[in-house]
């Protein structure tokens, strides 16, 4: 019996549909000739954290580095059930060979190799690998099976990848979060990693050019020139060094050297006509896509990736965490027959070429180096069905993506003046379409895929031709700031993250930098979505903003080693080299080591960087933490756990509040009110006796009093009925001559939203409350204030 491993269920039906199906047991499918397919659940088998380590538990320096001996696995227990029907099934003594069909790369690999492990599976060991899930995919892969041994130096890579990522990043997180604490007795947790703080770095560097940019104002002028062939814009132009100039740093020189030009005369110096080709775009790869989705679609990267996958596991298009463009020649004969199969049947076979040949030969999409591991993202040979609405709409994109490149190229007809008028030189630059190409079918991704220059009509000229300045104009622009990543954009500066640096001792790790970049398709959103929960980014319309924490985060790591691009991008490539056999594991994970404990020994410089930044404000406590100052020392009151405590504290400041007081709760918004010398009503308190109502304050001393309320201490106002005091009740606003026959009193929830005791209060003494958003109306949603109808006694809605 052989035991097909695939990574999730619905891939594992795939294959056995693929292999002949089979009959349904419970988490697996046996096939008629006896294999059998089961799955993993992603990862079922993880790593143990510190936690589940007695000697580990404890966050303290002395458990720094974090290097459990041995290292110990161990199974999600959420999986554990789909665990033990794979350990069983390679545990029978029928099985005499598994094969691995987990998503062939990394991170695939290690699933498939540590569940077997815990399984104590050590019997002949096969290899499926194949880049899509189409029945005739599976077929071919199942008849060219790798050995097992031909991907261990993968599955070994990708160990060390879990191991280092898990020694640093535990390490350093600790560390951080520890010397953060003591310094700043912010009761906070601080995370680190070696891809994650490196990414943090490219937000913040973009972050800080954006913050430090200073528009600079500039001049251009621009003149019409009239010839007997028609009319033309153009823009002047000097050559200095070597550099065309176009810009004046003040209006007064540019008006000079406009007047100059005005109403004078000159003639054609140059004029060039030249066909230009336009390639289509590249085949998608993982970040491209996410970066077209975003453009395009306006989805974001986590929800393309969640698209992407299921279109994946429907098996309609091919893998999706690929870092490659190219096909391989291969791959484009099998992706010209299958566009071919789904023509007739495909709801966009307007958009298909008349003849579909193979790629093969294009080097723009086609080299098998470029393809080892995966090749691009492309369409399967089959059509999709049951689409959500957003799967089509990216389903969609890909095909397109993909038939631009069996279009014709684009041509267009590229036309060049340079003018001369009174000694000086203007250019001009127009493109006229020729032939659309591939671009009836697809826009092109930005207009440097259009060429330079504008869709404009330029009149027949040629050399020595008289050419008129009849209008002149100085226009002035200023410098723009650098632009703000989107998700898209950060995840592909993790991609090119060679570009930022220009130089390392290890040229073949600043090669593989630029090729590789940091992380891989298969991890960058992830750490994007990781430094988003950990607060130290944040995300606008899917563009990319640096909060406060993480800005002092990353100001105070900012030139330390897990901070750095390019010691990661030498991290990279040594994980490379144990994948492709050229290093020993352990000897590349002891390096990973080495570095655990250089980021231990940073542990007094980093505590003197953060008391010389700390400015009497929280480092890394976000602002809705902080209720106000302190009413002894002056200093920001932040939020512990169990107490609100002043910052001051290592200055001798001993000012807290509790979060309970005599088993009433203290929330912040009524903290914030006591610290600015307010009194708060505690109403419903516990008592022996039942319920009781205080009013507290923080007298000289910073220490709490209270006392009891009178009733106008418990008055949210006049009744406008009969005068008499209005109080709070369990379940609504009533009033107190109630006794006298006076029925006024409101609801606590009208239309679905709370009506507050403050809101109620501003009624009675204003006739209506603020707006209140969000009322439940019969044609849904509205915002109205409101106010009391003496009429009809009840709430109406102020117009």
């Amino acid at each position: 019996m052989r035991v097909i491993l695939a990574e999730k269920p619905d891939m594992g039906r795939q294959i056995a549909a693929a292999l002949g199906n089979g009959r349904s047991r419970h988490g697996y499918i046996e096939l008629s000739g006896g294999d059998v397919v089961t799955w993993a659940i992603g990862h079922i088998v993880r790593l143990k954290t510190p936690d589940a380590y007695p000697e580990l538990k404890e966050w303290k320096y002395d458990t720094l580095p974090i290097l459990p001996k041995p290292f110990e696995t161990e199974v999600d227990p959420a999986k554990k059930e789909q665990f033990s029907v794979i350990a069983q099934l390679v545990g029978n003594s029928a099985c005499n060979e598994v094969v691995i069909a987990t998503d062939a790369g990394r991170e695939g690999e290690l699933i498939g190799r540590w569940i077997l492990a815990k399984s104590g599976y050590k019997g002949p060991l096969k290899r499926l690998w194949i880049d899509d899930l189409t029945a005739d995919t599976i077929r071919a892969g199942f008849r060219k099976l790798k050995d097992g041994k031909e991907t261990f130096n993968l599955g070994a890579a990708a160990e060390v990848r879990a191991r280092a990522d898990y020694i640093i990043g535990f390490t350093a997180s600790r560390l951080f979060t520890l010397v953060a604490r003591e310094a700043t007795n912010e009761r906070i947790t601080l995370s680190a990693g070696r891809v994650q703080t490196p990414t943090l770095r490219i937000v913040y560097d973009r972050e800080m050019a954006i913050q430090q940019f200073k528009a600079q104002e500039y001049f251009e002028i621009r003149a019409t020139f009239k010839t007997e062939k028609g009319e033309y814009d153009a823009l002047w132009f000097a050559e200095r060094n070597g550099e065309k100039v176009t810009r004046f740093e003040t209006k007064e020189q540019a008006e000079q050297l406009r007047s100059k030009i005005e109403g004078k005369t000159g003639s054609i110096l140059e004029y060039e006509e030249r066909e230009v080709s336009r390639a289509a775009p590249q085949l998608f790869h993982s970040t491209s896509l996410k970066t077209a989705a975003l453009k395009a679609l306006g989805f974001g990267i986590e929800e393309t990736v969640k698209i992407a996958q299921s279109l994946y596991d429907k098996g309609f298009i091919s893998y999706t965490r690929t870092a490659s463009r190219h096909m391989s020649e291969n791959a484009a004969d099998q992706l010209a027959d299958n566009l071919a199969k789904i023509r007739s049947g495909s709801k966009y076979a307007s958009a298909f070429p008349a003849t579909i040949g193979s790629l093969k030969g294009k080097s723009r999409f086609v080299d098998n180096k470029k393809a080892a591991e995966h090749h691009a993202i492309v369409p399967t040979g089959q059509n999709p069905t049951d689409l959500t609405e957003k799967e089509e709409r990216l389903y969609e994109l890909i095909l397109k993506h993909t038939l631009a490149a069996f279009h014709p190229e684009g041509l267009d007809k590229q036309v060049t003046v340079i003018t001369g008028a009174a000694g000086e030189k203007f250019f001009t630059r127009g493109v006229i379409v020729l032939e659309e190409g591939w671009r009836k079918i697809l826009k092109p991704e930005d207009e440097e895929n259009e060429g330079e220059g504008e869709r404009l009509k330029v009149p027949v000229l040629k050399q020595g031709d008289p050419a008129a300045a009849i209008r002149t104009e100085t226009k002035a622009g200023k410098t723009s700031p650098p632009k703000r990543l989107s998700e898209a954009d950060l995840e592909k500066a993790m991609e090119n993250a060679g570009k930022i640096v220009d130089e390392m001792d290890d040229e073949e790790a600043l090669q593989h930098l630029k090729e590789k970049g940091i992380g891989t398709p298969a991890t960058r959103t992830a750490i994007i979505k990781n430094l988003k929960d950990m607060e130290y980014i944040e995300s606008k319309k899917n563009l990319v903003y640096l909060t406060d924490k993480g800005r002092n985060f990353i100001g105070l790591i900012h030139e330390t080693p897990i901070a750095s691009i390019e010691l990661t991008g030498e991290f990279e490539k040594k994980l490379e080299d144990v994948a492709q056999g050229k290093s020993n594991p352990m000897d590349t994970l002891k390096e990973f080591i080495q570095h655990a404990h250089d980021i231990v020994g940073q542990r007094e410089a980093l505590k003197a960087s953060i008391e010389a930044n700390m400015q009497g404000k929280p480092m890394f406590q976000k602002a809705d933490e902080v209720i106000g100052d302190c009413p002894k020392c002056g200093k920001p009151v932040a939020v512990r756990d169990d107490f609100y405590g002043c910052t001051g504290f290592k200055d001798g400041c001993k000012f807290s509040l509790p979060k309970k007081f005599l088993k009433a709760n203290i929330t912040a918004s009524v903290a914030k009110g006591l610290i600015k010398g307010g009194e708060a009503l505690l109403q419903n308190i516990p008592g022996q006796y039942g319920p009781y109502n205080l009013i507290i304050w923080i007298n000289q001393d910073g220490k709490i009093e209270s006392k009891k309320p009178a009733a106008e201490d418990l008055s949210l106002g006049a009744c406008p009925e009969c005068g008499k005091e209005v109080l709070e009740k369990e379940k609504f606003y009533g009033c107190t001559g109630y006794k006298d026959g006076c029925k006024f009193s409101l609801p606590k929830e009208f239309l679905k939203k709370k009506l507050s005791a403050a809101q109620i209060r501003k009624l009675l003494a204003k006739g209506q409350t603020d707006v209140i958003k969000g009322l439940a109306g019969g044609k849904g949603e509205f915002d109205s204030a409101l106010t009391y109808n003496k009429e009809t006694r009840r709430l109406s809605f102020v117009k």
